[in-house]
C-alpha cells in the first residue's frame, strides 16, 4: 500500500541559521515555502558567537544576557510571522559558540532529524559567507545531508518587507 503523501512528518526538520542579514530572509522564505510543501518542521538556530572579551566577568555576563535577550526577541518575531502564514511546527534554538561547530552539534543531535541545511548567500562580500565556505570546503566530508544555498536576491514574498525594518 502506498504511503500517504499528505501525512505530516513530525520528526524531520529544515535547519536555518538566524541573523539579520538580507540573505537570511531569503533563506527563511525558501525554507518556509518548502517546509510547508513537504509538511515538515523548521528549526531556527541563533548562534551567539563567543567574544574574546575576558577582562571583566561581570561585563561579559551582561553582554551575554543582552545577546540572549536579543536572540529570543528575534526568534519570537520570526516564529510569529511564520505562524501567520504557514501551518508547520517551528523550533527555536539559541546556542553559544563558533558558528560552524555549533551547526555540526545541532546536525548531530539525535533528537532532531535535519533533512536539509538552508543557508543564505550574500552576492556581495559579507561575513555570512564564511559559514558556506567552511561547510562546502574543509568540512564538507563531515556533512551527511544536503545544503541548499539561497542567494540574497531570492524572490521573497512573505518576508521581503521585513528586510529593512
Amino acid at each position: 500500500m502506498p504511503k500517504n503523501i499528505d501525512k505530516k512528518i513530525d520528526n524531520e526538520y529544515f535547519l536555518v541559521c538566524v541573523d539579520e542579514s538580507n540573505e537570511f530572509y531569503s533563506a527563511l522564505d525558501y525554507a518556509c515555502t518548502n517546509a510547508n510543501k513537504q509538511k515538515i518542521s523548521l528549526i531556527l538556530l541563533y548562534i551567539i558567537e563567543v567574544a574574546n572579551f575576558r577582562h571583566w566577568k561581570g561585563v561579559e555576563t551582561i553582554m551575554l544576557e543582552e545577546q540572549k535577550s536579543k536572540a529570543k526577541e528575534l526568534l519570537e518575531h520570526h516564529q510569529s510571522e511564520i505562524k501567520k502564514n504557514y501551518k508547520f511546527k517551528v523550533k527555536k534554538i539559541i546556542k553559544r559558540g563558533d558558528k560552524v561547530d555549533t551547526i555540526f552539534k545541532v546536525l548531530n543531535n539525535k533528537r532532531y532529524k535535519v533533512k536539509n541545511l538552508i543557508l543564505g548567500l550574500a552576492l556581495e562580500g559579507n561575513d555570512t559567507n564564511k559559514i558556506i565556505n567552511s561547510l562546502t570546503g574543509s568540512f564538507r566530508k563531515k556533512l551527511n545531508l544536503p545544503i541548499t544555498i539561497v542567494p540574497d536576491n531570492y524572490n521573497n514574498y512573505v518576508f521581503k518587507n521585513r528586510r529593512n525594518t
